[in-house]
């Protein structure tokens, strides 16, 4: 089913935080805002920790203020950090965890479950079972997000069974936008429902699906990887092509547009791409030469530095090589207004012995931002001031829904290996 494609498991990111797995421990950086820096002129800084699990982690997934950890004890366990006001976490309640630094069981996915993937988006929580089967939990926003049908309430907080899908699929990947949610199949079709605000289930319209529908335009593609951001999704397929759909920016033009089906981005023809990301407005893609191209919201820095722009006023860049000069990067991640690179650097000192020539390390740049509510939410839910409230009035394509606020962080190597050595001693 994904052969050409990595699928992502070492690295991800929501507003705040971000996660890599390395040597089976999930190492999490969580990222100062913008907004407690001393300086006017400081770049954030990130604090790390590697949160105490029982099992040997395999995959890490982040939502807008929460992570699903995957771990293998040799069976498959599930474990949950961070924010709970949906039960995003999966135990069972709404209740915040008063230490949000650690990462607890979901007992609902037990050991018989098989979980073989899991995935965040917004306030969701996803899991694919080895079988084909799906969970989802947390917020049921009235778009039918979490694909149970049309259940008038706002949380489940407890992994509940996606009973119409098991009948149609067998999925190998799931994805959600905290809106619109997607699966792949065994076959590389992709299948959505929920919200249709800004076409992001990829049905031609804008309203809402209850049930899960296939993608008709990617009917003769098999689709191998999916990403999504807030408002906007992106299917890699086994030729290693990228299709977009939703509210783009940078994919086919400098200004944010409304794409309500599958489209596939021609600036990437000819590379082959083996991996994708996405963050709030920024998309990343890697080729198999170990190459990383970027397009959507360069205010934030998440592509490292502002690329050379005719107009110095222009919010989204076009497709283009990310010129990160890190050697051949091995995995790619987005967090909303960040991003991560996994990246082999060849040493070239005399004195490297030949095992030490190549060593593997993370590299982050971008900003880190306080957790938003979904856009397509409705304005008198959100209980916040500024973000998306222009969407709602119309003004899409104009208005940016990444903020630029204060100095992002430029290409930092984050020293995973010192970070290990100090929490095991």
């Amino acid at each position: 089913g994904s052969a050409g494609a990595r699928l992502a498991a070492r690295l991800d990111g929501s507003a705040g935080t971000s996660w890599l797995v390395a040597k089976g421990c999930a190492v999490r950086l969580t990222w100062s805002s913008s907004s407690d820096q001393l300086g006017l002129g400081t770049p954030p800084v990130t604090l790390p920790d590697v949160p105490s699990l029982p099992a040997r982690v395999v995959q890490v997934a982040c939502g807008e203020a929460h992570t699903l950890l995957l771990a293998l004890d040799p069976a498959p366990r599930v474990f949950a950090s961070g924010a709970n006001d949906y039960g995003q976490l999966g135990l069972g309640d709404t209740m915040p965890r008063r230490d949000v630094a650690r990462a607890f069981e979901v007992k609902a996915l037990d050991k018989s479950a098989l979980i073989g993937g899991v995935t965040c988006g917004g306030n969701v929580s996803m899991a694919v079972s080895q079988r084909g089967d799906v969970w989802s939990w947390g917020c049921n926003h009235e778009s039918g997000v979490l694909g149970l049908g049309t259940m008038p309430v706002a949380c489940v907080p407890t992994p509940t069974p996606i009973g119409h899908l098991r009948r149609k699929v067998r999925a190998v990947q799931a994805a959600t936008t905290g809106w619109t949610s997607l699966c792949l199949t065994h076959l590389g079709a992709v299948f959505s429902w929920g919200g249709g605000f800004c076409g992001v289930h990829g049905h031609g319209h804008q309203e809402d699906e209850p049930t899960a529908k296939p993608l008709r335009d990617l009917s003769e593609v098999a689709v191998v990887q999916l990403a999504t951001g807030p408002l906007h999704v992106l299917a890699l397929s086994s030729m290693g092509e990228v299709f977009s759909w939703g509210r783009i920016a940078g994919a086919f033009g400098p200004e944010a547009q409304l794409q309500l089906t599958p489209k596939y981005i021609d600036a990437l023809q000819g590379i082959r791409i083996v991996q994708i990301a996405a963050g709030r407005e920024h998309n990343l893609a890697l080729s198999e030469a170990g190459e990383v191209y970027g397009w959507g919201a360069h205010g934030a820095g998440a592509m490292g530095g502002v690329p050379k722009l005719a107009d110095r006023t222009q919010l989204y860049s076009l497709v283009h090589k990310v010129e990160l000069g890190l050697g051949k990067v091995r995995e790619i991640g987005c967090g909303q207004c960040h991003s991560l690179f996994w990246a082999t650097t060849t040493l070239e000192s005399e004195e490297a012995l030949s095992h030490q020539r190549e060593s593997n390390s993370l590299w982050i740049c971008g900003q880190g931002t306080a957790p938003a509510p979904h856009p397509a939410m409705p304005q008198e839910q959100k209980n916040f001031s500024g973000g998306a409230t222009m969407l709602r009035g119309g003004g899409l394509a104009g208005s940016s829904l990444t903020p630029h606020i204060g100095t992002p962080l430029k290409l930092t190597r984050v020293d995973v290996k010192r970070i290990l050595d100090m929490m095991a001693s």
